[in-house]
């Protein structure tokens, strides 16, 4: 009954996403058929990722098995769901108003009157722009809400029209107008009219929902950090930014870097070595980045008890000649090294964050922008969010799921590839002793087969095509080419003649004139219709024939 159970439990794994439709062979390929440990398709040769199959419930297991057992704790609190290790991928859809909704329209600097007191209600704007300067004219009082107006001019008095005197307040009303003495009873008067009001648009409001966003911060913060992003990385569901993120999410954490049951006929000793490098790496390596304000990093790292960059150490004391401004955002202001306090002469809301510049480009980061913080490299260190990446493939980091180690980041794969050797056969590392180096790769023993039929290659002529393997009966049957003379394939190791497309077999009874027999090894020849000449007379009876 157990073997039973666990021929079942084999055949299971292997039905998913069993004929699924190849999404780069299209209908070349008869649908998906893993194969028992090459991890790829056995009709097409595909990964499983270049397939249709469904795979959120799969990588949200395999994710929550990675950050188990970590320290991580308040992670794995978010993972966790009664005691099982699952990762939610964090599906997020953000309702975007439309750039041109307002709710009011703006009083011109022309009509604000000297001594009159008028409301000026700003179009909605980002949390992180800086404000908009408005130029009123001396002795005007302008009062900016607090929330934006609901489509109306508010405006104070009864709505009658009144003739100012010097010294007194008139009361505008809606649709009227008031006249002005400039200097005294007797002068001139202006007509000021005063703005109609616009009615808000309330529904014209865009949504994306994305496959991932970064969880635990505002949805604002969130949006920004996406916006960052390259237009095609940016995981959009239905996008290819959102394939783009499956597919590394498949490449860069394979599961059986992770999980010794993922793996094919490991031997006790082998799962042991696994077990411990699998430790090895929570406990040194693997981390998961977190998103924050540049300005605010100084006051984590004093909490922290580390130093941020200009000094900035324990208790987030500013740096020399800082000026901040406690109150105004909490204690981060202060941190904020030469930037000082908003609206203080010289900064700007857009400028650089005190002395902190990106990791990877070395370009300084901008204030109110978000940036990547990574725990493992420490509070010194930030990432503009499309620098945060792989050291080896230059690829996003998936999910921002890194693996810190001398002074870089790494993906799964090349963080593993840099402490094993990683067997070419069947994508899994190495744990035994012995193993196979052939053309520039490793291999388990065992592995080394040819790719077509999988025998076994030790001491047998083999064909690398395309960096895979192949026997020599393999390759006759489906990579040789034939001899334009015979008309049979043309054998590995046989010397041929290649000319365009056509191929000939390096012998005298095949590459030779097809007018006069003559051998052309080593001589001059043309080629006309896949036929070889040796001579214009040649080509001339071949024509005329």
């Amino acid at each position: 009954m157990e073997i039973e159970k666990e021929i079942k439990k084999i055949t299971l794994g292997h039905e998913i996403g069993a004929g699924a439709a190849c999404l780069k062979c299209k209908d070349k390929c008869e649908g998906f058929d893993l194969h028992f440990w090459r991890k790829i398709c056995r009709n097409c040769k595909c990964g499983v990722e270049d397939h249709d199959v469904q795979l959120e419930t799969e990588e949200n297991k395999k994710v929550g098995k990675l950050f188990e057992d970590t320290k991580y704790t308040g992670l794995i609190a978010k993972l966790k769901k009664d005691g099982i290790p699952s990762y939610k991928g964090n599906q997020v859809t953000f309702s975007i108003p439309a750039a041109t909704i307002s709710t009011a329209t703006p009083v011109p600097a022309s009509t604000f009157v000297p001594g009159s007191s008028q409301t000026y209600t700003p179009s909605s704007q980002s949390a992180h722009a800086p404000p908009v300067a408005a130029t009123a004219v001396p002795g005007a009082s302008i009062h900016f809400p607090a929330a934006p107006a609901t489509g109306r001019t508010a405006a104070s008095g009864t709505g009658h029209t009144a003739a100012l005197g010097t010294g007194h307040t008139a009361a505008l009303g809606t649709g009227h107008s008031a006249s002005i003495p400039s200097k005294g009873p007797g002068a001139a008067t202006t007509a000021v009219p005063t703005p109609t009001a616009v009615p808000a648009k309330t529904d014209v409001v865009k949504s994306v929902t994305y496959e991932w966003a970064p969880p635990g911060i505002n949805q604002g913060l969130a949006l920004l950090y996406m916006e960052l992003l390259p237009p095609e990385r940016r995981p959009i569901a239905g996008s290819a930014g959102a394939d783009y993120r499956k597919k590394q999410m498949a490449k860069q954490l394979p599961d059986h870097d992770q999980d010794p049951e993922r793996c094919h006929e490991l031997t006790p000793s082998e799962v042991k070595q696994m077990q411990q490098y699998v430790r090895k790496y929570k406990d040194e390596a693997l981390g998961i980045g977190d998103i924050t304000l540049p300005e605010e990093m100084g006051l984590q790292a004093g909490l922290a008890g580390e130093s941020g960059p200009q000094g900035v150490g324990a208790g987030g004391k500013p740096g020399a000649g800082t000026t901040g401004t406690p109150g105004d955002k909490g204690d981060a202001i202060a941190t904020m090294g030469k930037v000082g306090a908003p609206g203080a002469d010289g900064t700007s809301l857009s400028g650089p964050a005190g002395n902190y510049s990106c990791h990877r480009c070395q370009l300084p980061m901008k204030k109110g922008e978000p940036a990547v913080f990574a725990e493992r490299a420490g509070y010194d260190k930030l990432w503009h969010p499309a620098c945060f990446v792989c050291c080896n493939c230059s690829e996003l980091l998936v999910d921002m799921i890194y693996f810190w180690k001398k002074d870089q980041l790494y993906c799964g794969r090349h963080y593993g590839d840099s402490e094993k050797p990683r067997c070419a056969g069947c994508d899994e590392l190495i744990f035994s002793n012995e193993y196979t180096q052939a053309e520039g790769h490793d291999w388990h023993l065992k592995h080394f087969c040819c790719f077509h039929c999988d025998c076994v290659l030790a001491g047998e002529t083999y064909v690398m095509e395309k960096d895979k393997p192949v026997c020599k009966p393999c390759y006759m049957k489906n990579h040789a080419v034939c001899c334009a003379a015979c008309q049979n394939p043309i054998e590995p190791e046989a010397q041929r003649v290649s000319y365009g497309e056509h191929h000939w077999h390096a012998e005298p009874q095949c590459f030779q004139c097809s007018c006069c027999s003559k051998c052309l090894m080593g001589q001059r020849f043309m080629a006309l219709q896949g036929m070889l000449l040796c001579s214009v007379e040649c080509k001339k009876k071949i024509m005329a024939s």
